[in-house]
């Protein structure tokens, strides 16, 4: 889908995008890396699923909010610029509210949730620093930020790159408009904040062809391995995911 202001979401695209989004999921949800690592980290962090209360950000079709159900999360709440969400998804979440992430608050008071989740939301926004300031603020001492963004540096983004003059994931023709590399990380979005963990999605396309069947059985022998795994997700993979948590309490556990 082509970049559109939030002026022109509102107004003269606003229901061809709702359209599209009313039924949309992004590949972190579709591949069920979103839930895989929130799971892992709630198990790492002694959660209780059924207490903590976790926030997605830009749910659109609400697919993550159906996954977190399955998944033993109750405590759920919502949030998009515009109502995407189905109404058989509704039920399904405690609030779902709008807010403009460049320029508004979070309609939540401080300190109220565990989790705060974005997958790929924040490469598409004008102004994702007050965005990431905003979960700061949302998020309780010891919650955790869950956030992705194109992984620029793997070998597939760096050689396109290199051929078109412009990375894949922000072609003119779509809507990443935020660039985030490590460095620019650390001085902004991570700011009261220390990083859990660095997370990579490596989808199915890495795999087509001969040269990917290669890459998968070389893939699947170093799952035996995980430093060597770790360095062909980073060498391969389609988006990273970083966990981030409010003013370092790592044994932290959700409360109401």
């Amino acid at each position: 889908m082509k970049y559109f202001t939030a002026e022109e979401l509102k107004g003269s695209h606003r229901e061809e995008v709702s359209a599209k989004l009313k039924n949309c999921a992004g590949k972190n949800v579709r591949y069920n890396f979103g839930i895989d690592v929130l799971n892992s980290y709630a198990k790492s962090l002694g959660w209780r699923k059924e207490e903590a209360k976790v926030l997605d950000l830009g749910t659109a079709s609400g697919l993550f909010l159906q996954q977190l159900t399955e998944a033993g999360f109750k405590n759920l709440y919502a949030h998009d610029i515009l109502e995407y969400l189905p109404a058989e998804v509704k039920p399904l979440v405690k609030e779902y509210k709008l807010a403009e992430l460049s320029t508004e608050k979070l309609p939540w008071p401080d300190n109220t949730f565990d989790a705060v989740t974005a997958w790929c939301v924040i490469p598409h926004l004008e102004n994702p620093f007050h965005a990431s300031r905003e979960v700061n603020r949302v998020l309780k001492t010891g919650g955790i930020f869950l956030f992705t963004t194109p992984h620029v540096l793997s070998r597939p983004s760096i050689d396109f790159l290199m051929h078109k003059g412009y990375f894949a994931s922000y072609r003119p023709e779509n809507n990443h408009i935020a660039l985030l590399p490590k460095g620019i990380l650390e001085k902004t979005i991570f700011r009261g904040f220390r990083v859990l963990g660095t997370e990579y999605l490596v989808t199915p396309k890495v795999f087509r062809g001969w040269k990917g069947k290669l890459r998968e059985i070389v893939f699947r022998i170093a799952k035996k391995f995980p430093k060597l795994e770790q360095a062909l997700k980073y060498r391969w993979a389609y988006n990273v995911c970083y966990v981030i948590q409010k003013d370092s309490s790592p044994s932290a556990t959700p409360t109401e």
